[in-house]
């Protein structure tokens, strides 16, 4: 390593000084580009989209904050015993009937829409008499057979 940088101050020693100059201003201007652009650039970048992410992550708590009556609606709270939301039934009769709900979306307001993957038909049919006694209507059922007698996967989507 020491004979490398013996050789390279021999090649500069070499150069007449205009070009020691000239070389000199360039090695400079490319030092400064490196230090804009691998470096200044980067950090500024990345505090930037931090400083955005922050903003936003404030937003979505403003409007959670704002969404809170909707959602004491939604909720009551009190000691009484309130027939519970939308979800709140469905997934209260469905486990009575041993049913394994997978996933649910909210589709708007009052219409949720559930992925059960594996359950027995026998005990589909009670569960969905149960939930239209209930007062809710079925929006649209999608039932696919397994391979396994008696079981279906289903797509379903209730309104209440």
């Amino acid at each position: 390593m020491n004979e490398q940088i013996e050789q390279l101050k021999q090649k500069w020693q070499a150069l007449p000084p205009n070009d020691q100059r000239a070389l000199g201003g360039l090695i400079l201007f490319l030092g400064g580009l490196f230090l804009v652009y691998g470096l200044f650039m980067p950090a500024k970048h990345f505090f930037d989209t931090a400083r955005t992410e922050a903003q936003e992550s404030r937003e979505l708590v403003s409007w959670i904050e704002s969404q809170r009556p909707v959602l004491e609606r939604v909720q009551p709270a009190g000691g009484g015993a309130p027939a519970g939301t939308l979800l709140q039934r469905v997934t209260a009769a469905a486990e009575q009937h041993g049913i394994n709900i997978k996933r649910f979306e909210p589709e708007g307001e009052g219409r949720i829409r559930l992925w059960i993957e594996r359950a027995r038909y026998q005990d589909m049919q009670p569960w969905l008499n149960g939930l239209m006694q209930q007062q809710m209507s079925i929006r649209t059922v999608n039932f696919d057979a397994l391979p396994d007698e008696g079981y279906v996967s289903a797509r379903l989507t209730f309104e209440g």
